[in-house]
């Protein structure tokens, strides 16, 4: 996600009562086939996305080096009520293990962090979510990749990951590499094998997702080597044009806006059904400053071609310029209502 600026915005609604936190009391995570253990039949890919459907991004909250250390607090187990009620299927949990991590072999994991991230995705899971966590802002290794040291911390990062959820259900969901900015296609192409072997090891029939390099846009994303894998969903995302999406100028809605919009869109399809594979649209978003009614506009359009195409997706929300969910209220902006209920275009 490019989108740094910590703003709010107005249009706020739908108020809910305050909760309590259990953010620092992993005894208090469900158990049992509550909290996600494994299930016998695997699904699909394809099967999978149908039922992901629309998600939303529990962003800025897991990927600081201390949780709570940026716009947002910690996560607490209420957010996924309020998720549920407003009519999401799917929490994509954007998590960083570099500060977590030993930087020395064998490169281990911090086990309260581990059961920090455990105690998350059971709440999601908990309440029938699709949940999906990554490995994000790991900009330690995109802006080195030719260093072996640091190849073989992250493999050892994906190994610990890969055995700890290995007994969570279908509904759990891994992303290899959050947008690969500072990595070129070759290198990302090795990347997702790798990393795909080691889950497997562990995880025969995990989803994973795999994307591109750079900030995982459209063009990157379909020279993005296609794993010979039957349990792989795509990802890419989107913020475009730049100049609106990320910096707010000018506004959005006119014919070529649209049809611009739909030939990306298209270029992913294509992309989907050549090599069979299904498509995840992890992140979209404007910020807050734009034209409030392009704003609405966008989001409507974003998720009208996506399901038009079967494209799961989850909009981003970081809690800030970027937020449909007021966490402090409990509230949603307007925007949540059209995620959950613009229909897939005719």
């Amino acid at each position: 996600m490019k989108i740094v600026i910590f703003t709010t915005f107005a249009g706020i609604t739908l108020v809910i009562a305050g909760c309590a936190s259990t953010a620092n009391n992993p005894s208090q995570a469900p158990s049992g086939a509550a909290s996600g253990q494994a299930v016998s039949a695997p699904l699909t890919s394809k099967e999978a996305v149908r039922q992901m459907g629309r998600g939303v991004n529990l962003g800025n909250t897991l990927e600081p080096p201390t949780e709570g250390g940026w716009n947002n607090g910690p996560a607490q187990e209420c957010y996924f009520d309020d998720f549920k009620a407003a009519g999401f299927t799917c929490v994509r949990i954007p998590v960083c293990w570099d500060k977590h991590t030993a930087t020395n072999a064998p490169y281990t994991v911090d086990e309260a962090w581990m059961n920090r991230v455990g105690q998350v995705v059971d709440w999601g899971l908990a309440r029938g979510f699709f949940i999906v966590i990554d490995a994000h802002h790991e900009d330690w290794l995109k802006t080195h990749y030719a260093d072996p040291a640091r190849l073989r911390r992250f493999e050892q990062i994906w190994v610990q990951i890969a055995n700890r959820f290995k007994d969570k259900s279908g509904h759990l969901i891994f992303e290899i590499l959050n947008e690969p900015h500072g990595m070129t296609t070759p290198q990302v192409n090795d990347l997702n094998a790798r990393i795909l072997k080691i889950i497997r090891a562990t995880n025969p029939t995990r989803l994973v997702l795999f994307t591109g390099n750079d900030w995982s846009q459209v063009d990157r994303f379909i020279l993005t080597a296609a794993p010979k894998d039957p349990y792989v969903i795509g990802t890419f995302h989107y913020y475009l044009p730049d100049s609106f999406a990320n910096k707010g100028k000018g506004t959005w809605g006119s014919e070529q806006d649209r049809a611009f919009l739909e030939h990306e869109f298209d270029k992913v399809s294509a992309w989907s059904r050549t090599n069979q594979i299904p498509v995840f649209l992890g992140e979209f978003a404007t910020v807050g400053t734009c034209d409030p009614a392009s704003r609405r506009a966008y989001y409507a359009a974003v998720v009208s071609e996506a399901l038009r195409r079967d494209f799961a997706f989850a909009v981003w929300d970081n809690g800030g310029d970027c937020r449909l969910y007021d966490r402090t209220n409990r509230s949603w902006s307007e925007l949540k209502d059209i995620v959950i209920h613009t229909p897939a275009k005719p």
